[in-house]
């Protein structure tokens, strides 16, 4: 049984190992806002040169990227908890509804070629608590130690983003909300994903309903970004197959304060909402749907263990 449970958490340990090195990279530092983000909600993510997936703006932030009064709250959760209620959603509990949706995004002939991942879900801590311990990276990142070889990153130096033709702020404009990270982490033991991945994020904490957290990422398309399959010889040894062009993979993580009004039990508590966007060649899995099968259940575990963190740090 336990040896399942860790092969479950860890088979797709690449996709979610990737947020955590966005998560750990992307400094919160307070800014007028984040671009990326804007960007993304506005123009998606490309995952071929004819296929954009878009991703929704987030529910919890208005059209100027603040957070949305308390009745608009309310109803949103409304609709994520569905038949359960919005009561049962929110409650304090490691075992409370986690709201997951995965919807398939094909191209023109109708071909499914990526999935887009939607996650809502309530946490019993104060958004500078989440903010500041390593529950988001225990939420986005595998820590056991059967996923020792998760993946690997590295941040980009100055003189790598000169040469991909990235462009530095003045040295008066320059902050850590911006980062670059090359990164290298598998997929089911299957596929091997290289390449550099862009991060911003903004941060927000005065005590107030405008707190707010969000942190937008994207495998960047300006530099080269690949996949390879990952094969076994006859001994049974890792080998890994001719380097393919890839892109499509990013999404974006906003974490506001649940109204006390919604939950009177508890006024510090966090709403957090992620959005995941990831382009499947077919030759991955060969038309198998094996990331819509196990992402989902990867990322329920997720969020009860940084519940049970939040809890026991309290």
């Amino acid at each position: 049984m336990r040896d399942a449970m860790i092969r479950r958490r860890c088979v797709l340990a690449g996709v979610v190992w990737a947020w955590a090195f966005v998560l750990s990279c992307a400094s919160l530092v307070a800014d007028e806002g984040n671009d990326l983000l804007q960007r993304l909600v506005g123009d998606g993510i490309s995952l071929t040169e004819t296929t954009n997936a878009l991703i929704d703006r987030p529910t919890f932030l208005d059209a100027d990227g603040k957070p949305v009064g308390d009745a608009e709250v309310e109803q949103a959760l409304k609709q994520v908890a569905r038949a359960g209620g919005v009561a049962r959603f929110v409650r304090d509990s490691v075992v409370a509804p986690v709201a997951i949706e995965m919807d398939s995004v094909r191209d023109d002939a109708g071909q499914r070629i990526g999935h887009v991942l939607n996650v809502t879900f309530v946490v019993h801590a104060a958004l500078d608590v989440v903010q500041d311990s390593d529950a988001l990276d225990q939420l986005m990142g595998m820590q056991e130690p059967a996923a020792e070889d998760a993946g690997e990153a590295k941040t980009l130096s100055e003189d790598e983003l000169t040469k991909a033709g990235v462009a530095s702020a003045p040295d008066d404009e320059t902050s850590d909300d911006e980062t670059y990270g090359r990164v290298r982490f598998p997929l089911l033991d299957r596929v091997l994903i290289q390449g550099v991945i862009h991060a911003e994020s903004f941060r927000r904490i005065e005590g107030n309903e405008q707190d707010r957290v969000t942190i937008a990422w994207q495998l960047d398309p300006r530099f080269e970004n690949t996949w390879s399959p990952i094969k076994r010889d006859d001994l049974g040894q890792e080998v890994i197959g001719d380097a393919k062009a890839y892109q499509g993979i990013g999404g974006v993580i906003v974490a506001t304060r649940l109204p006390p009004t919604i939950a009177p039990s508890d006024k510090d508590a966090t709403v957090v909402q992620a959005r995941l966007v990831i382009h499947e060649p077919e030759a991955w899995f060969g038309g198998r749907n094996q990331l819509r099968s196990k992402l989902p259940l990867l990322i329920q575990d997720r969020v009860r263990d940084l519940r049970k963190k939040l809890a026991e740090a309290d």
